[in-house]
């Protein structure tokens, strides 16, 4: 698998290793700092699952008022589904294919309009699409560089290293780590552990950059945050140097 199109320009792909994992938060949080920053953001969660009778996912609801965003819930969110699972599985029961072509277009057309634009996947790289393809394939056909977002938690050591791995070794170009406290802090001893050293173990295993630790906070954990906050949040605890370049700052 390779990239094969030429991409949708100046951006970042926000995956994760698993679900729940705090993508959307890690997004939210990107889009209200890069928009504190005077950054021109777009902001885009392509396909969604497990979306209420309203028709608009909480993910890309948040989305749009952090980033500010003026587009429509259907350009921010092409591609919805009510079932809560992996997006062939809820296309199948829908009855509805997802259709690679107007996915991709609409991607291009939202992209087109900012100076950088920020897209967040949907559960992790292996997630199935349609029968043939994952958000991989969709990350390879974007073009731009990821951020894969990880828990704390143990297990996270060997679930990062297989999802960067697979994501290099499809020629995708891996910005970097970001480990998000999207749970409370663990209570068992031997989670406390794990938490405390993974963030060490992963910066001395990994070829790419573990960019920052995010601390647990509860309004952010359950999507309350101001844009205010979550700007906050980044800016404190992720590389200053990463986001200077991200916003064109450096």
């Amino acid at each position: 698998m390779a990239p094969k199109r030429g991409g949708i320009g100046r951006g970042l792909f926000i995956t994760g290793t698993d679900t729940g994992v705090g993508k959307t938060a890690v997004t939210a949080g990107l889009a209200a700092f890069c928009r504190q920053a005077g950054v021109d953001v777009g902001v885009m969660k392509p396909v969604a699952t497990g979306v209420p009778p309203s028709g608009v996912s909480e993910d890309a609801a948040w989305l749009a008022r952090a980033s500010g965003a003026t587009e429509t819930a259907r350009d921010i969110n092409p591609v919805r589904y009510r079932a809560p699972l992996a997006p062939y599985v809820a296309a199948r029961l829908s009855g509805s294919p997802l259709a690679w072509g107007p996915l991709l277009r609409a991607c291009e057309r939202l992209a087109s309009r900012h100076a950088l634009t920020l897209v967040e996947g949907i559960g992790g790289l292996l997630v199935p699409l349609t029968r043939r393809r994952t958000v991989l394939d969709l990350m390879c056909e974007l073009r731009m560089p990821v951020v894969v977002v990880a828990r704390l938690r143990l297990g996270t050591l060997n679930h990062t290293s297989l999802t960067v791995r697979q994501a290099r070794a499809a020629g995708v170009r891996v910005a970097g780590v970001v480990l998000n406290g999207s749970e409370p802090p663990a209570r068992r001893a031997g989670e406390r552990l794990a938490e405390r050293t993974n963030p060490h173990i992963l910066r001395e295993l990994l070829p790419v950059p573990v960019l920052g630790v995010l601390p647990h906070r509860r309004a952010i954990a359950d999507g309350t945050a101001t844009a205010r906050e979550l700007a906050w949040w980044i800016e404190r605890h992720l590389d200053p140097q990463w986001l200077n370049r991200l916003t064109g700052n450096e």
